[in-house]
């Protein structure tokens, strides 16, 4: 699975930390949501991401063959640390009975693709 789609997902709605975490052991994050996504969803989720966080509109997003389902909330545009059109959202995933999310800062890369925001330390 490739690692931008994944670090994409987890800036998007946690959802490219479940496999990192279980490459780096990360016990804290068994037992959510992110376990029990497939990469499909993974896939379907960070399409539908996308979409939102390119036209500024709320999304939402289902994979029928696991039910696994999804929603994108867009909060407001802002700038922050020097990047312009960065999108504050509310993601929300719910996977094998499981539900998880939280709020988010996103800003396009040079590349084209949505990267979390971390300020600078």
């Amino acid at each position: 699975m490739n690692i931008g789609r994944l670090v994409t997902l987890t800036a998007i709605a946690l959802l490219a930390v479940a496999p990192a975490a279980q490459a780096f052991n990360y016990r804290f994050l068994q037992s959510t949501v992110l376990e029990r996504l497939t990469p499909e969803d993974i896939d379907i989720g960070t399409r539908a991401t996308g979409t939102a966080l390119d036209s500024g509109q709320d999304g939402e997003w289902t994979n029928p063959a696991t039910g696994a389902s999804g929603t994108i909330r867009v909060l407001e545009t802002v700038d922050v640390g020097g990047h312009k059109g960065c999108r504050r959202v509310r993601l929300d995933v719910t996977a094998g009975g499981r539900s998880g999310g939280g709020n988010y800062t996103l800003c396009k890369s040079s590349r084209g693709t949505w990267k979390f925001y971390t300020p600078p330390r």
